[in-house]
């Protein structure tokens, strides 16, 4: 995959004009049309769809802050992360994960509605702050730093959907 804020002509950098991608996202789509590759070569019709799923793929990426938080590292550093490999070497970070599942197992075994909802808001507010340090981080040109906060958003992301699970529970019974 190219540089996404290249394909979309966008500044290399964590906050993203939304309105601005959604229109470049549009005029790429309707200039990348299969309409407008109807009476051209298939070599010429296959590069439109490539380049279409590029802009898909770019899109994607520029939405998610995760994945565009990486993009930036990978495109100012040259390294790739590779999820496989990734270990997580925050001890302090991984104890408050095994506090945080242990408190949703407590949650979920009183089926505690109110509690759910303050351990959701609880979680939000930790993830907006990892989201503001991240964009410190980025913005000050500490990759490592930046590599490693992308990690702790991968949990949160993860740990909200597990909440959202618990939540769907309550409602089925």
């Amino acid at each position: 995959m190219n540089n996404p804020f290249t394909l979309f002509d966008l500044p290399v950098q964590f906050q993203i004009d939304n309105a601005q991608l959604s229109e470049r996202y549009l005029a790429l789509q309707k200039q990348l049309h299969p309409d407008n590759f109807a009476h051209t070569s298939n070599a010429e019709q296959l590069a439109a769809v490539q380049k279409s799923a590029d802009v898909n793929e770019a899109l994607n990426i520029l939405k998610d802050p995760i994945l565009r938080a990486e993009a930036i590292i990978e495109i100012h550093t040259g390294e790739s992360k590779n999820l496989e490999e990734k270990s997580m070497r925050d001890v302090e970070f991984l104890m408050q994960q095994l506090e945080w599942h242990e408190k949703l197992e407590t949650i979920e075994h009183r089926q505690d509605e109110t509690e759910l909802t303050a351990f959701l808001k609880q979680i939000k507010t930790e993830q907006k702050a990892v989201l503001e340090q991240l964009e410190s981080q980025l913005n000050e040109q500490k990759w490592q730093q930046a590599n490693a906060l992308t990690d702790r958003l991968r949990y949160f992301k993860k740990l909200i959907i597990q909440i959202e699970k618990v939540e769907e529970k309550f409602f089925d019974m």
